[in-house]
């Protein structure tokens, strides 16, 4: 028989050992809970910021949009230094968007992609036909066009200083070789890793611990776009555990294409004055000043280059350094298939190919754009929609500014240095602002005189008040004679006796004459006439929106105004009595093109058309043999309508004139209001005639009203007289009750 084996007894747990576990289990329980709440809410932070605004994308500026007809005045020359300025380049291929073929008078284009404010417009490939300054036809293939049109140039991102710099693009907008190229360089395995690579962490890891430093990263895309979005640029392991944390939300939360497109709109690539660029959208444009979409082979490889460092890669900065790591970024597409073999060796013999910086702005318009940040303050009150990509198109005309610079800069090179300028150029028709110069220094913001200095205008008011007489067809019109002798101005016990610029009396003379020739006398004696109340009243009719103060001395221009505020009054004097505010901007969109304000300015008859008519006749013999005859000389196929301006003493220099389309108002001055020895026909009228001569003038043409008529008017006596008479003028008059004289006088 068997002895029963007895059961053997568990050992008790040593109490020591079960202390020590049931600790590490809470402890472990609360790290998990503490894990699990912090990764709620980072889930929380991260939907947030991700699926709201994420980035800072300031509002971008851009010019008008050139737009072509049959008849447009544009010449060819014209019209190349506008591809130039949109960095289209010569090929005669044309196989894709930025690019361009010259056949003779003839040019053929393959319009870019762009979303206008009317909508998205598509590439799009179009031939011009130019006949000297003007576009005779539009085709695309074998088919005539009635309108085509080039995107507008991008002038400026109005970022503040230290803020981030970018320019949002959507990843279907990549080629996809870039795409390749940067994946093959930053994070092979992006597809298929969770945010997180652990592989990569631990060979970066051994790659390190051999070569006692740092020489190779672990981190994945997605980690890197963490560290650039949600921590910090500290280096320590916390900062690195809190990356991977938040590249597992993200991966877990968006879509590898969700991701990649952040990425890309969000890496740091540069630096742009006081700005960080991010996003290889706006680094495209920085370093090759072109859409990311044309970038060649050797170009994208050096974007992606520089990525893993833009100030030891820059290549304008270390040109050597930079060619050798896009060189091997070309050996790596090329040894996995993303070039073949003569793509690689064809973009391994280009240079660098990158532009100076800052040419990817092709210019700066501080005066300008001070106009348009007025605007803006009205139009976008909330001033944080700024910083949320906004697209403000303006009424800037690139040439326009450009042949203004010169201009002023041609003239200012040949005066005191203390003589500064102001030059408003405008699309009078449409109330358009086309250019602004701001003062001597036109590449930098401050004191802007074109909108801000108030200096008295001499002559210049004179054509209001004539005006005031012209609207009373039935006392006054061209031929109304008026006297040129000695006058006295009594006030109380203040007296005063305007003279001539030429100290010379003249006896009777035609208003038309009086007018042409700035005589003082005559316009003083016409204006004590009309009224004080009159010439009040047509500054408000033509756009003057404030009120002045008024005095028998301001029939000769001492009225302080600011050359905005004279190119508005030219504004509706040149079109023929419509009035339309002057303004900047045209349209406002958002990034994803709604429209949020698009200018619909109506024009107002302010005054009526057939004074009008008259007074422009008289600017125009102003241009022809009176104050501004230099016009005629140096342009003498050309009609234009104008008026010189002189304040006493010689301190202000103006002109303002216009052709058939454009309006320019000119100042030349001292800040200390001293005197520059200048009339406005020797001082501002060279730089409105240099303005022309470097964009070809559309000679002014005017419709006879219906109520205008040719007469003939004695000199001597502004009475209408018969057709066999001497010493008579052949006027336009506005058809009212006017007697024919028995006599010749």
């Amino acid at each position: 028989m068997t002895a029963k084996r007895k059961p053997t007894k568990k050992s008790p747990m040593n109490p020591l050992l079960r202390t020590v576990l049931v600790f590490g289990l809470k402890v472990s329980l609360l790290l998990l809970a503490a894990i699990s709440i912090y990764l709620i809410y980072l889930d929380s932070k991260i939907t947030t910021l991700f699926s709201g605004h994420k980035w800072q994308v300031p509002a971008q500026l851009y010019g008008r949009t050139l737009e072509l007809t049959p008849g447009s005045h544009l010449s060819q020359v014209q019209f190349l230094d506008e591809l130039s300025r949109l960095q289209y380049s010569a090929d005669p291929r044309l196989n894709g968007p930025g690019q361009y073929h010259v056949s003779g008078a003839t040019v053929t284009v393959v319009r870019r992609a762009f979303e206008f404010p009317d909508g998205a417009d598509g590439v799009r490939r179009f031939t011009v036909e130019f006949a000297g300054d003007f576009v005779q036809r539009l085709s695309t293939g074998d088919k005539p066009l009635q309108k085509a049109r080039l995107e507008p140039q991008l002038l400026q991102h109005l970022v503040a200083a230290e803020q981030e710099d970018r320019e949002l693009i959507r990843l279907a907008d990549v080629p996809v070789p870039l795409r390749e190229t940067l994946l093959l360089v930053e994070d092979r395995e992006f597809y298929n890793h969770h945010g997180v690579s652990p592989l990569s962490i631990i060979r970066a890891f051994w790659q390190n611990l051999l070569a006692g430093r740092t020489v190779q990263g672990g981190s994945t895309l997605t980690q890197q776009l963490a560290k650039n979005m949600y921590t910090n640029q500290q280096r320590t392991y916390l900062r690195k555990v809190n990356e991977a944390l938040i590249a597992l939300v993200l991966d877990f939360r968006y879509s590898k294409d969700q991701i990649l497109e952040a990425y890309l709109n969000e890496i740091f690539i540069g630096q742009f004055k006081d700005n960080p660029v991010h996003g290889l959208g706006l680094g495209s444009r920085l370093y090759f000043g072109k859409p990311l979409a044309e970038l060649k082979p050797h170009e994208y490889a050096m974007l992606v280059g520089i990525i893993k460092g833009p100030s030891v890669y820059d290549p304008r900065r270390y040109a050597d350094r930079a060619l050798s790591r896009r060189d091997l970024i070309l050996d790596l597409m090329a040894e996995h298939g993303i070039l073949n073999h003569d793509q690689h060796n064809a973009a391994k013999q280009q240079p660098l190919d990158v532009i100076p910086l800052g040419q990817h702005l092709k210019g700066r318009f501080p005066a300008y754009i001070d106009k348009v940040r007025q605007e803006l303050r009205q139009l976008v009150p909330d001033t944080s929609k700024l910083q949320q990509g906004l697209r403000v198109f303006t009424y800037l005309d690139p040439m326009a500014q450009q042949a203004a610079e010169q201009a002023m800069a041609a003239r200012l090179s040949q005066l005191n240095d203390k003589i500064e300028g102001a030059m408003l150029v405008t699309d009078y028709q449409r109330g358009a602002l086309k250019a602004i110069i701001g003062g001597r220094q036109m590449q930098y913001a401050g004191y802007n005189r074109a909108l801000s200095a108030r200096r008295q205008i001499g002559s210049i008011v004179k054509p209001v008040v004539y005006l005031g007489a012209l609207q009373q067809p039935q006392q006054f019109h061209l031929g109304s004679v008026l006297q040129d002798s000695p006058m006295n101005l009594r006030s109380g016990s203040r007296s005063w006796q305007p003279q001539n610029y030429d100290k010379k009396f003249r006896g009777p003379v035609p208003i038309v004459a009086a007018l042409s020739q700035s005589l003082n006398i005559p316009t003083v004696r016409l204006g004590m006439q009309v009224g004080l109340p009159v010439l009040a009243g047509n500054l408000r009719k033509l756009g003057l929106e404030r009120d002045v103060q008024l005095q028998p001395s301001s029939l000769l221009g001492a009225v302080e105004l600011s050359p905005y505020e004279v190119a508005q009054l030219y504004q509706t004097m040149a079109n023929k009595g419509l009035y339309l505010p002057l303004a900047a901007v045209s349209a406002i969109t958002t990034q994803d093109g709604q429209v949020l304000h698009q200018r619909k300015a109506l024009p107002e008859q302010r005054v009526a058309q057939e004074p009008l008519y008259l007074l422009q006749y008289a600017l125009n013999q102003a241009t022809q043999n009176g104050t501004a005859g230099a016009l005629a000389q140096q342009f003498p196929r050309v009609r234009f309508a104008g008026k010189t301006g002189t304040s006493s003493d010689y301190r202000d220099s103006w002109f303002s004139g216009f052709d058939h389309e454009t309006a320019i108002v000119v100042w030349l001055g001292r800040d200390d209001n001293q005197a520059i020895g200048l009339t406005g026909g020797s001082g501002a009228l060279p730089v409105f005639s240099g303005y022309f001569a470097k964009m070809p003038p559309n000679s002014l043409f005017r419709a006879v009203p219906d109520k205008i008529r040719k007469q003939f008017i004695s000199k001597l006596s502004g009475r209408v007289v018969a057709e066999s008479c001497v010493n008579v003028l052949l006027l336009p008059v506005i058809s009212v009750e006017m007697p024919l004289s028995n006599t010749c006088d």
